[in-house]
Parts: C-alpha cells; structure tokens; sequence
C-alpha cells in the first residue's frame, strides 16, 4: 500500500511539473498532433517519476532532519519575504540583467542567501513578541506602518505612468515562469543549506561580533531598510532626464549631478565648494553603476536611497545609545527618515544626503567620545569634500565636547591642508572638471548667491528671517504645499517647484489637514526648548546638545546671507534638529505615554509628507511627459 501511494505521488508530482514545463516552454500548442502531446507531456512525467520515485526515502530522511532542526512555518514566512523582495528586485533590474541566464543567477542567489538571513530574522522578531521589542503593541504598529507607507508611495507613483509603471518592479511576463522555478528550487537550497549549516552556524553565531551589533540593532537596520526601499520607490519615479530639461526641484541639480555621478563619461562639476566630490561619491556610485550597465543611472539612484537608509539607521545608533530605549530610538529613526527632507533628497541623485549622512556620522563619532585625529581626519575630509561649509559643523561639534581649542586649531588646519592637496589631485584625476575652493576666482562664482549691501535693509533681514526660520524648522520636516511656478522658456514650459519665490516674495503654505501635523510638530519643538532650558544645568547630554544648536545657529546665520531657496540646503541641518529634540526630551524616554504621543507626530508627519511627495509627482508629471 506505501509502496503504490508512493508511486502514485511520483507519477502525479511528475505529470505536475512535466504539464506546467510543456506549456511553458516547449510549446505544447505548436504541436498539432495529440500524439505528440502526449508524448511532450507523458516521458517526461515517467521520467521525473521514476526519479521520485527512486529518490522517495532519502528525501524522507532529509525532510525529517530538516522538520526536526527549525520551524517550517518561519521558514516560509521568511522564503515568502525573500520571494517578494526578489520579485520587486528582478523587475527594477530587468534591463541590468538582460537575459533569461543573468535573472536565473541573481534570483538563485537572492532566494537562497535571502531565505536564510529570513529564517534568522524572522526567529529572533518571533522571539521577540515574547518579552522583547515586539512585545509592545507600539512597536508593532510603528513596524507595520512602514510596510503601509511603502506600499502607498507605489500607488501613489503608479498614478503618473511619465514618471512610474508597474513594469518597474515585477519580473516580465516573458521570464515568469523560469523565475518560478528558480524560486522555488532556491528556497529548496537554502533548507538544505540552513540543515547542513546549522550547528557549525550555532557556535560561530555566539562569538560573533557582527552577529552580535545585527541582533541588537535589529529594530534600527528594519528602519533603515524600509526607508530604502520607500525612497527607491520615489527615486525610480523622479530621477528623469526632464529634470536636465524643463523641470526644477527646489533650484537643485539633480539631472547634472546623475551624470557627474553615475554616468560613465561624467560631466564638469565647476563648483568649489564640493572640492572632492569626485573622489569621495563618484568611484562608489560608479562601481554600483558599473553593474547597470547602459542602464547606469539605476546605480545612482541605489546608493542615494541607500545612503538615506544608512542616515535612518545612524539616528537609531544615536538615540539608542543616548537614552537605551530601543522605542524611542526607533521612533526618532522613523521621524527623521519620514520628514519632507529625507523622503526628497534621500531619492534624488544630488550630493545633499551623502552631506547628511557625513553630518550624522561625524556627529556619532563626538558621542562616543572620539578623540584620535588619525579617525577625526578622514571624518572630517567626509564633511569638507562634500561640501565645504560643513566642516564648520564638525569643528562646532567638537568645541563644545570637549576637544580642546589647541587640538581643534590643529584639526581644523589639518583638513583644510589635507583638503587642499586632495583637490588637487581631485584635479589631476579628473582634469577640467574641479575648479579650486582655494582661488579666488573660481570661488567667486558662489557669492552669486551671496545677498549683497543693498538688499540688506531692515525690511529685507527680517522677511529673510523669516524665510531661514520657516525653511530650518518647518518645511524640512512638515512638507508645505509647494510653489509651482511655470514659464514659457524656449523651446518649451518649465516648472520650477520652490517653497519661497524670490520674484513675488511668496512663502509656502500649509492648508487644510496640513496645519494638524504642523501644530503637533511645533508643540513637540517646543516642547523640547522648554526641557532643555529646564535641565540646562543638569542634562548629562548637554554638550552635546550645545554642539547641535551651535550647528543650527551657524546654518541660520549662513543662509541670512546665502542661498536663495533654502529647503535645498535642509538636509545639512534636519540630523541637528531630530538629534537636539531626542536628547532634550529624553527624561521622557521610557514614558508609555510620551511613546504614544510621539508616535502619533511620526505617524502624522508620515501622511502628511507622503502628499508633499505626491503633490510634486502631480505638479512634475505633465513635464516629464513633455520632455523630449
């Protein structure tokens, strides 16, 4: 009896996947005789069911071994979570990947490898709804919001088919099927590999420093993560070549910097004030880049978005290590990653979020005490090459910790010095494409954006004020309703997406359920005001909090006299912003009920910004669609 279930089991199996390879890629209706079909269909079916057949015990024995090592249950949860990722992965490279092989490759690898993090993974978040991180039904929510987000930002993009289709992230029609079976044989692999492993695994696994950091910040990297993958979304939407044509966002130079970046021949960059951007960003997005291919602007939106998804991550670090509470910690992280500016910049092929990203890890540094000058350099070399003005925020950071202003003099000469010769180099590398910060001409052509004597009267400085104050701590974190300002330019419309107009002297607004994420944004500001000065004189996290205003200060006072539409420059203060109201509230830190009502501002700012994002996809859409 056994031994007939067997064979009947084989032969169905068989007939199975014989039926489903016939139709797929044999093309079982081209044959017109039914004798032939069954052929096609029946050797194939005896043959792979004889080989089951022949196979049947060993393969109980591996089931039984496997059923008796881990969870069925989790490791399907993890394969399907590996599966989807895979999926969304194989469409948004379907032009790197090029042929039926290349996606077999990285979908066997994706799978298998995939799978196995997975299973791990989802152990310990399993492990953790009993007395950890998931135990409290806050974190769940935060965790599942960011999913929900994800998705919303995709339905959003797919509303503007110039600008996102669905064929950007699902495997094409033509590959389906073949990616289902590597799927699944994948999945198969990597039980056996998970089997054959796990003990050796097991006992590395406890020694293990990586192992280790990845367990405790788990929470974090899952932010950082989804953030990723929420501004890959928006990046694959918004990086077009309309934005090297007709079209604007908020006076950056998102289109050239693609191509200075990613592109294999470059582009002149003729600005000094980013002296070593070529030799800091440029090899790192053109090794991603080099594996696109012709499809090479793909590397430069995966390394902004995961760049921004490293910011998310270093704000977790940070306030995790300040206060100890991985709640608090994981709801700054998403607060930072959802405000306008992280959710813009973190997608767009620009230099701002590698700027932030340099800021918040400098800042990383000072908290965990770093005083050697051989790591405070390269750090440094990070703030200054990307953007010059930046070196001023680590020089403030490290005055008001305690660095010593004989040191500071002498780190600050050091990175000036270091920086000149680099440029040079930059230079040499790159010839007729650096101009130097350390000319005079050439550093001249910034003080175009330099407010000059006359237009500094009394009225003039405070509507400038004003336009500093609303832009540093209102528009980079609560998206306004953007300016759209059209022109008739030759050879065809422009828009020009701004929050203040420098023409008209009009700010954005905020309108509607817009001032409802806008009100509970300025009571937890200042809210966080009122407790620093409160604990002014016995917060442990003062001088670091120091380091931050004085960061914040320095920005304002700058942009009193540079810039015109500041919401560009938003991402080299927003970590200050985040980070000061983190540590100032942090005697709240393990109040239930100060969680939940942070976690209301996030999850309001989060709704709020998601239409920021969808109102300049409405607003850019008709010119993408024009571009030629």
């Amino acid at each position: 009896m056994k031994l007939l279930l067997r064979a009947t089991l084989s032969l169905l199996i068989g007939f199975i996947v014989s039926y489903f390879l016939a139709l797929t890629f044999f093309h079982f209706t081209d044959y017109p005789s039914l004798i032939d079909r069954l052929f096609l269909t029946v050797v194939p079916a005896l043959a792979i069911g004889i080989l089951l057949f022949q196979a049947w015990p060993s393969l109980s024995t591996w089931v039984t071994r496997v059923r008796s090592q881990f969870s069925i249950l989790l490791y399907l949860i993890a394969f399907l979570i590996s599966l989807n990722l895979t999926y969304g992965s194989v469409g948004f490279l379907q032009g790197p990947l090029r042929t039926p092989f290349g996606m077999v490759l990285f979908t066997a690898a994706s799978i298998t490898f995939g799978s196995l993090a997975g299973y791990h993974l989802v152990r310990r978040a399993a492990t953790s709804f009993h007395g950890g991180f998931l135990s409290k039904p806050l974190n769940v929510i935060l965790a599942l919001a960011l999913p929900v987000f994800f998705s919303a930002v995709i339905y959003a993009s797919l509303q503007f088919p110039s600008m996102f289709v669905m064929g950007y992230i699902i495997v094409p029609q033509k590959w389906m099927a073949l990616f289902i079976i590597t799927a699944l044989a994948a999945g198969v692999l990597g039980l056996n590999l998970w089997s054959q492993t796990a003990c050796c695994l097991t006992s590395q696994q406890q020694a293990a420093g990586l192992q280790s950091f990845i367990s405790q910040n788990l929470p974090g990297l899952y932010a950082g993560g989804m953030f990723f993958l929420i501004n890959l979304i928006i990046a694959r939407a918004l990086n077009h070549p309309a934005l090297s044509a007709n079209s604007v966002l908020f006076e950056s130079d998102a289109g050239p910097w693609m191509t200075i970046l990613a592109s294999p021949e470059g582009d002149v960059v003729n600005r000094s004030v980013h002296p070593l951007a070529l030799l800091i960003l440029r090899p790192l997005i053109r090794f991603v880049a080099g594996f696109m291919g012709e499809h090479w602007q793909l590397g430069g939106m995966l390394v902004t978005a995961a760049a921004n998804g490293l910011c998310v991550f270093m704000a977790w670090l940070f306030v995790k290590r300040a206060t100890e509470s991985k709640t608090y910690a994981f709801i700054f992280s998403i607060l930072l990653g959802s405000t306008a500016t992280h959710l813009l910049f973190g997608s767009l092929t620009e230099n701002y979020i590698f700027g932030a990203a340099s800021l918040i890890f400098f800042f990383l540094l000072i908290q965990a005490d770093e005083k050697r000058i051989s790591v405070l350099i390269p750090a440094g070399l990070l703030l200054f090459g990307i953007t010059i003005t930046n070196i001023a925020q680590g020089v403030i950071g490290l005055f008001f910790n305690k660095f010593g202003f004989r040191r500071l003099v002498q780190y600050t000469v050091l990175v000036i010095a270091s920086g000149v010769v680099l440029t040079t180099l930059t230079s040499a590398v790159y010839p007729n494409t650096q101009t130097f910060f350390f000319v005079p001409a050439d550093l001249a052509f910034e003080f175009n954006f330099v407010k000059t004597g006359q237009e500094s009267s009394a009225a003039n400085l405070v509507q400038k004020s004003q336009v500093v104050s609303r832009t540093m701590f209102l528009y980079g974190v609560v998206g306004p309703t953007p300016i759209e300002a059209i022109s008739d330019k030759p050879p065809f419309p422009t828009i020009d997406l701004k929050t203040f107009d420098v023409r008209t002297h009009r700010l954005a607004s905020y309108k509607g359920l817009g001032n409802i994420p806008l009100a509970l944004w300025l009571t937890l500001l200042t809210g966080s005001f009122l407790a620093f000065a409160k604990n002014i004189h016995t917060s442990k996290h003062l001088p670091l909090m120091l380091g931050l205003l004085g960061t914040l200060a320095f920005n304002f006072l700058m942009h009193m006299v540079y810039g015109t539409e500041l919401f560009l420059y938003t991402p080299y203060w927003m970590y200050a912003l985040v980070f000061f109201i983190a540590l100032a509230l942090s005697e709240f830190a393990d109040k239930k009920w100060f969680e939940i009502a942070l976690a209301i501002i996030v999850l309001a700012l989060m709704s709020n910004n998601f239409w920021f994002i969808f109102t300049i996809l409405r607003g850019l859409a008709p010119f993408y669609a024009a571009a030629p």
